[in-house]
């Protein structure tokens, strides 16, 4: 029998972040993720326009789908997409840019 635990996917990316298509028609495009299904690997993301399927009765739009392995996060200080790392910052995994070292998110200050 198959072990039926539910494990959670795991993703480079997190909703909001910056991204660059790799691959595929959409090749190129920049832009935010608005939305992210980590069981289906898919995202979504704000700057693909969205298709018109018409049907009998009206016109709809549907959003562009596109798989996760087909993004790269992009770097915003040196305006070029990088591959993420991982590395332990005050005791929290925090990401980074492989090419300039940056971390992905800023640590907040407590105050």
């Amino acid at each position: 029998m198959k072990n039926k635990n539910k494990e959670k996917k795991q993703s480079h990316l997190k909703l909001g972040d910056k991204i660059q298509v790799i691959s595929g028609i959409q090749k190129g495009t920049i832009g935010t993720i608005t939305s992210l299904f980590l069981k289906k690997s898919i995202a979504y993301i704000d700057s693909i326009e969205p298709r018109q399927k018409s049907t009998k009765t009206k016109t709809i739009e549907i959003q562009i789908p596109i798989h996760i392995s087909n993004l790269m996060l992009w770097d915003t200080q040196f305006n070029q997409p990088s591959r993420i790392g991982y590395q332990f910052v005050e005791k929290k995994k925090m990401r980074y840019f492989k090419k300039s070292g940056n971390l992905v998110e800023k640590l907040e200050k407590k105050s």
